[in-house]
């Protein structure tokens, strides 16, 4: 019979035991890594939809047809004045909740690149389209227009131009452009979502 050295055994058992730890460590690093890396994902993807609808709701308080004026403000004869700074205050919460988006978009670009980027656009383009409708607004009230401007304010063209400013309901051209343009934001991100 043969007698074991155990001194090599030993050495041999220590050998498997460090070779299994660092397998061990290896494979729960990746595991953790990997789970870290989809929480960041879900959390930028919620983050990205909230975001969407802080700005869709946003855009929304900007149209509401409502405005408090001051009646100090409209006694004095200011009231264009006043219905401009109504409309100023509203545009820069809207603004403020768009540039919270775009540091988002960005890292959504960095993740998903140009798609979870671009999914955004329609959202940014309403925004613009309602800029300028305001602009307009204001401009057919003759509030940019210095004396002896003609100022074309026809009826047709107001219509057309308050279709944008004025919020009637879910179910009016703008809204609904709106919608779709959300709609392409959960279309993107809420399966990313829904997955965790």
């Amino acid at each position: 019979m043969t007698e074991i050295d155990w001194v090599i055994t030993k050495d041999v058992i220590s050998i498997i035991g460090t070779i299994s730890a660092i397998v061990i460590g290896v494979v729960g690093l990746t595991t953790w890594r990997r789970q870290l890396r989809g929480t960041n994902e879900y959390e930028l993807a919620k983050k990205a939809v909230m975001g969407a609808y802080e700005v869709q709701q946003a855009i929304q308080s900007v149209r509401d047809p409502l405005l408090y004026l001051s009646t100090e403000e409209v006694e004095a004869g200011r009231k264009l004045e006043e219905e401009q700074r109504i409309y100023d205050k509203r545009m820069k919460l809207l603004f403020s909740k768009w540039a919270e988006l775009q540091a988002i978009r960005l890292e959504c670009k960095v993740i998903w690149s140009s798609d979870g980027h671009d999914c955004f656009d329609n959202v940014r383009k309403c925004i613009g389209e309602l800029k300028g409708a305001i602009w307009l607004h204001f401009w057919m009230k003759g509030a940019y227009a210095g004396p002896g401007v003609e100022v074309d304010n026809s009826p047709d063209r107001r219509k057309k131009n308050d279709k944008i400013v004025y919020f009637v309901s879910d179910d009016d051209d703008f809204s609904k452009k709106l919608y779709e343009a959300i709609k392409e934001v959960e279309d993107f991100f809420t399966p990313k979502v829904r997955s965790k």
